[in-house]
């Protein structure tokens, strides 16, 4: 003898809210063959089954004495513990206002009677499918903003409190190099020490800033300064960088004959540094060896437009989202880089885009509001 088949799970509960004996009985049967049914004669009652949980729709009569659906509906789409409880309308009304009503209300179908038993069945099965995408998709949304949340309040505790630590660090390398008792090696490694402890700090300081730039609480300290100044002392910087793939790099200002002579524009000239040390090391990187990164200098419409240009191309599928915070295309990147460049240039009344339109090549145009020399002379002589 054969064993007998279990029964299938049931995919969900159903709110059937209706006065009419015989039409509780013919969707009724429908709904069983899927779903567990509770039932409500009356728009209170349907109210209260309602709010005691563990319902996955509600079909709802419109016509009934006391209180009508509209009223029902009403009630449960103010009710927080009920609103999102998706509401099919049952009704023998067939005018496009009464429908809309029913919509405005906050229902999410209108089936005219008579129907179709099987139609019933499928519109239901089909608006609960997509009642629980919404909420596992709305659960995710709020797990990911947790997530990140606890990630960034993290992120800005450890920045605090690395600092106290490094000051210590930081300040024995400096006492022990006061002794005359140690070899030039012991000497070099101390110093290297120091240097590192100095980079870690002003990593640490960077994204404090970052923090604030971030939360529009960084306070701008903007001066008129020669900006081409700046950009070749952080070449001189990365010279280094620079041998060891032999590259060139070429400043050009297609709006005037002859290279570039100054370049003034309106920010501060320390978050401007760390912009254009971290755009000219990503070019540098990015380049081929023997290669070239062209940096165009030009004004437009008050602003100063600095075109940072690379051999290479950055891959099609982090283009759309190249600035956003995390993103990389290096294996080992932090994906910070050019995410506070871009949030660096936006806070001094700039921008930042992306230009990947020349195959084999990157180019990124920085904006920054236009400078005078005028301007410029009375800081330079402070």
């Amino acid at each position: 003898m054969s064993a007998s088949r279990a029964p299938s799970a049931k995919e969900g509960t159903i709110l059937l809210v209706d006065d009419q004996p015989d039409q509780i009985k013919v969707i009724k049967s429908a709904l069983d063959q899927l779903f567990a049914v509770k039932v409500a004669i009356r728009g209170d009652v349907a109210c209260q089954i309602a709010a005691a949980g563990g319902v996955d729709l509600i079909l709802l009569d419109v016509l009934m004495p006391e209180m009508d659906g509209y009223e029902v509906c009403r009630r449960l789409k103010s009710d927080p513990e009920t609103a999102r409880i998706p509401v099919i309308f049952l009704t023998c009304k067939d005018t496009q206002d009464d429908e809309t009503v029913g919509l405005q209300l906050g229902a999410v179908d209108f089936i005219r009677k008579p129907s179709s038993a099987s139609v019933v069945l499928v519109r239901c099965r089909n608006t609960i499918a997509h009642q629980r995408a919404r909420e596992d998709l709305r659960r995710k949304n709020e797990e990911l903003e947790q997530a990140l949340k606890i990630r960034e309040d993290m992120e800005r505790i450890s920045r605090h409190d690395m600092k106290g630590p490094l000051s210590g660090i930081l300040g024995l390398p400096e006492i022990m190099l006061l002794d005359d008792n140690y070899t030039e090696s012991q000497r070099n490694l101390l110093k290297l020490i120091e240097r590192s402890g100095y980079i870690m700090l002003d990593m640490i300081n960077k994204s404090l800033d970052m923090y604030k730039m971030e939360n529009n609480t960084y306070k701008l300290q903007a001066e008129h300064f020669d900006l081409l100044e700046t950009l070749k002392h952080i070449v001189g910087g990365l010279e280094k960088h620079i041998q060891s793939k032999r590259i060139k790099i070429l400043f050009e200002r297609p709006d005037q004959d002859g290279p570039p002579e100054a370049f003034f524009v309106l920010g501060e000239k320390m978050l401007c540094y760390s912009v254009f040390y971290n755009l000219f090391l990503n070019a540098i990187e990015a380049s081929s060896y023997h290669g070239q990164v062209r940096i165009q200098l030009s004004f437009a419409e008050g602003l100063g437009r600095i075109r940072i240009t690379n051999p290479g191309e950055v891959p099609v599928t982090i283009r759309p989202h190249f600035f956003d915070k995390y993103v990389t295309g290096k294996p080992h990147g932090s994906g910070l880089g050019t995410y506070s460049a871009w949030l660096a240039a936006k806070t001094q009344g700039g921008g930042m885009e992306l230009d990947a339109s020349q195959a084999g090549e990157t180019s990124v145009i920085v904006t920054l509001p236009a400078g005078s020399p005028e301007s410029a002379v009375p800081a330079l002589m402070e």
